[in-house]
């Protein structure tokens, strides 16, 4: 398979990152007795842990692939996706300041991700 293929584990591993905090949330927001029963019992709670699991499964086959340094800057996107998610599902707001972030996470992940001819190597 092309090394190219597995860039779809990043975005699973991003994905499934994003989702464990949203459902981690809907797990808050639906816990009305408190305590571990309840949050053992609470459907949403165990999605999230199945989220976890699942991206750790996929980070592990994107690292097998990439480079660490490379690839974890991409996980800044989670942070993005859960913004957007959580204007959608939650009614949060969105604001001037969360925009400008979302460009600086942009940046960064671009800058991070490109190789310098000649840089230092160990």
């Amino acid at each position: 398979m092309s090394r190219n293929f597995y860039i779809i584990f990043i975005i699973l591993s991003i994905l499934f990152q994003a989702f464990s905090g949203i459902f981690g949330k809907y797990a808050a927001l639906s816990l009305i007795p408190s305590g571990p029963l309840a949050i053992f019992s609470n459907s949403f709670y165990l999605l999230s842990i199945g989220c976890m699991i699942l991206q750790a499964i996929v980070w592990q086959v994107a690292l097998t692939q990439y480079d660490i340094s490379l690839v974890y800057p991409f996980q800044s996107i989670t942070m993005i996706v859960v913004l957007f998610l959580s204007f959608q599902l939650f009614g949060e707001t969105i604001s001037v300041f969360n925009i400008t972030g979302i460009a600086i996470i942009f940046m960064g992940i671009y800058f991070l991700s490109r190789e310098i001819p000649g840089g230092i190597k160990q």
